[in-house]
């Protein structure tokens, strides 16, 4: 029964992650860390995450903007890195909830305000600073960085490929350094196994209701979801 709630979750984390390019990981860790342990679904997420955003950034290729492809993985990357030292030797309970508080302020103000406001240039390093150790430490920094693309990434196809191809590289090296680390058990490589053709179903789905969402409906709910992620993490940390 664990496995079925775990995987139905998956199907909607994904199809919502199809359409914005962020959050699956995000709905999907807070119930496979209850269902499936937490070490079992950072190696699970990781692969699946590859998977799904290489499938989705393939299919978008034209839509990437490379330029900031390069500059979000060069400045995340070695801060995902610190994450994931750091989620070994600190408990981390406390910042999960600051996190999610952050993230639902941030949803809030978004939706609330009329006019789009603009962090200058040095905060939206520290925002791509910030999604990086939070990757590292919770396979969940989507929420942080979608705050620069929404900025940097006006295009709802550029927003929704490039965010893609982040992920894909990010997670191939994460996952990579975990089969390393011997945590990909026969367990983990049995749910993966399982969520492959979840992967493909999700994307359809996703790939299908994204043409069929306006630009302003689209970054509506890209806010909403920021909620339903700070809510999701306030509750189950």
């Amino acid at each position: 029964m664990k496995n079925v709630i775990f995987l139905a979750v998956f199907l909607f984390g994904y199809t919502v992650q199809a359409i914005t390019g962020f959050a699956g990981n995000i709905f999907c860790m807070p119930v496979g860390t209850y269902t499936l342990g937490l070490q079992s679904s950072v190696s699970i997420l990781n692969a699946t995450g590859f998977l799904a955003c290489t499938l989705l950034a393939a299919l978008n290729l034209r839509s990437i903007n490379w330029r900031e492809l390069g500059k979000i993985v060069g400045v995340m990357l070695p801060f995902v890195a610190l994450g994931a030292w750091l989620d070994t030797v600190i408990p981390l309970h406390a910042l999960l909830k600051i996190y999610g508080l952050v993230i639902l302020a941030v949803g809030i103000k978004n939706l609330v305000q009329k006019k789009q406001t603009f962090l200058p240039e040095w905060a939206l390093w520290g925002v791509l600073v910030a999604a990086g150790l939070i990757q590292g430490m919770f396979v969940s920094g989507g929420a942080l960085l979608v705050i620069y693309a929404v900025q940097k990434l006006t295009d709802k196809e550029q927003f929704r490929a490039t965010l893609a191809a982040v992920w894909s590289i990010l997670n191939f090296l994460y996952a990579f350094y975990q089969l390393w680390a011997g945590h990909f058990t026969g367990e983990v490589w049995l749910m993966v196994l399982c969520c492959i053709p979840l992967i493909v179903l999700a994307t359809f789905i996703g790939g299908k209701l994204a043409k069929r969402i306006s630009q302003e409906r689209f970054l509506k709910l890209t806010y909403i979801l920021l909620l339903g992620i700070g809510a999701i993490l306030l509750v189950t940390s």
